[in-house]
């Protein structure tokens, strides 16, 4: 924070960035607020906290993500989870839970852990920015640092509590280590504040590790470093420490195996072979203009690397990014913002590189900045206008007591009047497995007897539909074990079907619900922006038929 401090002095301009980015992000951190759950998608606020550390430090047990940031923000809502639990009945398990897992309670962790998201994603921001005033010049880190504060993928996970956007801080604090030259060229004790940086964020999110694949041994490459020996052994015991290994090593390695098989391979979408890496990785390349900026700008940043190839000092913020994407997203087979967010935040600095050259004149760089805010505009409009809304706003109108059905994760739901409706949320797993929510009715039972289950209302989200809707159309992609398993629920399948169109018998289609964007935006060419099945989702509502 003193580094930052006086970073920001130096600088207005700077400081602007930094400011409107922590302004922006602030805004947003209530999209989803107040509720006992998240509209997150692997989000691990609020309930994951407590219950995360738990199971990290049970013997044998394990939680699917390290013990550290969990511990971070478990220690930080302290001061409200504690009185929370001492109001409780009992300390008996379901007492605990009844207690803590309110609107108020779970809100204020929310925002706890929103807040740290946006503190890192500030500084990881400001620490790019000297990154590329260190390869290139201060005109350049201004662009760079616009760029990463307008890439869409930064400016939602940087305002989040999934676990990317602090992993992405650790690591780049320890890119900026492996570049640093201050004590005595990559002397020994920047070598081993990197491998502390580097085991913070691995013990953050495990897929951070892939982020420093390429770049490690390129830096040493670069510049003999003194002192490799002792960095590793530092970043090893800050790891074990950090992760959990050393504090419950069953328990971890219970973790690691469920990582490399269920955690991966049941939500794989390409093939593990040759076709499957390609059509992957053209799906990544075509994606760009979605996941980070219009592509006049994601041009900036190719412009920018053709400049930085020369050197490849200067390019080893961008191996840190390619790492991510060759050493995790091609590895499991994925395509989603979150997977490439390193690569778009280290291709910040190319884009800050092309713009540095290309945007001499005014008025190509105000375009250019046009279209870079254009991206996160549209995200946060997406938000304000979440469809969940409306649905909540029809909810409010049944009358008292009345039968509300619905299926499928906490996330993917509206915020339910618990007090006011009988809610009842049906499934094939045991009531114990599933995300608790106070006030909703666990039912064990298929959603295609629903006529049978008569309710008054039936809501399903589009987290929920997708994967009995979703199609491979072949050339090394597949179909997710996770959505192979809906498609082969075959009265599932038709029930999802047909309520989407309105034709299950006995109900009508009372509102199909999508994210809202103001008039103006949808006239300037804005279209709603949906990540990771958590912003830009449809609801469909069918009530009964009277």
């Amino acid at each position: 924070m003193t580094r930052l401090a006086a970073y920001l002095r130096e600088d207005r301009a700077r400081a602007a960035i930094l400011v409107a980015f922590a302004v922006a992000q602030l805004a947003l951190v209530g999209w989803d607020l107040p509720s006992s759950f998240s509209w997150e998608n692997d989000g691990v606020a609020p309930h994951d906290i407590p219950v995360g550390v738990a199971q990290n430090l049970i013997p044998g047990s394990s939680f699917r993500y390290p013990l550290f940031h969990l511990a971070l923000l478990a220690a930080l809502c302290l001061p409200v989870l504690a009185p929370a639990a001492l109001r409780a009945r009992s300390f008996a398990l379901d007492d605990l839970r009844a207690a803590v897992l309110t609107p108020a309670t779970m809100t204020a962790c929310s925002i706890v852990a929103k807040l740290v998201a946006v503190a890192m994603g500030v500084m990881a921001v400001a620490a790019l920015g000297r990154i590329a005033e260190r390869l290139f010049s201060r005109r350049a880190a201004l662009w760079a640092m616009f760029f990463a504060a307008t890439n869409v993928s930064v400016a939602y996970y940087g305002r989040t509590s999934n676990l990317d956007g602090p992993a992405l801080f650790w690591t780049v604090l320890a890119i900026e280590r492996l570049l640093d030259d201050r004590d005595g060229r990559g002397g020994p004790r920047d070598l081993a504040w990197a491998a502390a940086f580097a085991a913070a964020a691995v013990a953050t999110k495990d897929q951070a590790y892939a982020s420093f694949l390429l770049v490690v041994p390129a830096a040493l490459l670069v510049r003999r470093r003194r002192g490799v020996a002792a960095a590793i052994g530092v970043g090893a015991l800050v790891y074990a420490v950090l992760g959990g290994a050393a504090l419950n090593p069953t328990g971890f390695a219970a973790r690691v195996a469920t990582l490399i098989g269920p955690a991966s391979e049941d939500y794989r979408a390409y093939a593990p072979s040759l076709a499957g890496r390609l059509a992957n990785l053209g799906d990544l390349a075509a994606a760009q203009g979605a996941m980070f900026w219009s592509w006049p700008v994601v041009a900036l940043a190719a412009a920018g690397i053709a400049r930085s190839a020369r050197s490849l000092r200067a390019c080893l913020p961008l191996l840190a990014g390619l790492g991510s994407v060759v050493g995790f997203a091609l590895v499991v087979g994925r395509c989603e913002h979150r997977f490439v967010l390193p690569f778009g935040f280290f291709l910040s600095i190319h884009a800050g590189r092309g713009a540095e050259a290309l945007l001499r004149p005014r008025v190509l760089a105000a375009a250019a900045g046009a279209l870079a805010a254009a991206g996160p505009l549209a995200l946060a409009l997406t938000q304000l206008g979440d469809a969940r809304r409306a649905v909540e706003a029809w909810l409010d109108r049944l009358p008292r007591g009345a039968a509300v059905e619905t299926y499928g994760s906490l996330v993917f739901l509206p915020r339910f009047p618990t007090d006011v409706l009988a809610v009842r949320r049906v499934g094939p797993d045991p009531p114990g497995e599933r995300d608790p929510l106070p006030g909703m009715a666990e039912i064990v039972g298929s959603p295609a007897d629903a006529p049978a289950r008569a309710p008054d209302a039936i809501v399903l989200t589009e987290g929920f539909v997708e994967p009995y809707l979703r199609r491979s159309d072949g050339a090394g992609r597949i179909l997710a074990r996770t959505a192979a398993a809906a498609q082969a629920d075959v009265r599932t399948r038709d029930f999802v079907t047909r309520a989407i169109v309105g034709r299950v018998p006995g109900y009508r289609l009372a509102l199909v619900a999508g994210p809202s964007l103001p008039a103006w935006a949808a006239a300037l060419g804005l279209r709603p922006a949906a990540i990771h099945q958590s912003t830009g989702q449809m609801v469909w509502v069918l009530a009964r038929a009277r």
